[in-house]
This record gives C-alpha cells, structure tokens and sequence, in this order.
C-alpha cells in the first residue's frame, strides 16, 4: 500500500466514533498493528493493507488516572490500559471509573464501545 492510500488520523478517528477499530495488517507475514505503517515492522514489506481489528480482548497492564484533561473530568478515576485484542493485536485505550486494582484485574474481557470521547473507549464484559 501506498502512504498516500493510507487513511488520515481523522479518518482514523472517525472509525473509532462509529465503533470500528482499524488496523494495519501486512499482507507478507500477517502482522497487525493500530499504528499505521507503509513497512512491515517485522518482515519489511510494503504489501500492507487496512483491516477492521475485533472489538472485543483482555487487558494486559494499565494505570489508575485520577489527573484528567477538561474533556475526561467526568470519568475520572478511569485506567489507561493496553488490551490485548482476540486476534493477538495490542491496542491501548481507557476505561472510566476505575479507582482501584481490584476494579480491573488483569486479564480482565473488555470490548470497544462508540463514544463520542476521543481515544479507543473499553468497557468490562461481565462473565
């Protein structure tokens, strides 16, 4: 794929406001990221394509925020995770109202929800 081919950030963005989250697969040896990339980190091809990443993963680590900018000052305490989607792929993004440990232990299910917030918005999937 082509730079120019690639989607912007907006669009990018935008795909997340309607609830698809966006990858980068490189069509050679398979490997996915979010962060957009015209070679394959892995293997170096440039036989890269954009796919729709599954929504739903577990969280691997992330950190309580209780200091917010303006536009998150209502969902604070919230956590700023890495989650590791279905697919192997590692995303980061935030889940509100988290304030401590036992609120999100680690391998905990999340799945990405539309929202109007910027950023990839988690939520817990009750088991």
């Amino acid at each position: 794929m082509k730079e120019e081919n690639l989607p912007s950030i907006k669009e990018l963005e935008e795909y997340v406001r309607q609830g698809k989250l966006m990858g980068f697969k490189c069509k050679k040896c398979g490997h996915k990221e979010v962060t957009p990339f015209v070679y394959c980190p892995r293997c170096g091809s440039s036989e890269v394509e954009v796919v729709e990443l599954p929504k739903t993963g577990k969280v691997v680590t992330y950190t309580i925020q209780w200091v917010a900018p303006e536009r998150f000052l209502n969902e604070v305490p919230y956590a700023w995770c890495v989650v590791e989607l279905d697919d192997g792929t590692m995303v980061s993004g935030w889940i509100p109202f988290i304030s401590k440990p036992e609120d999100l232990p680690i391998g905990q299910k999340v799945r990405m929800v539309k929202s109007y917030k910027p950023g990839v918005y988690f939520e817990k999937v009750k088991e």
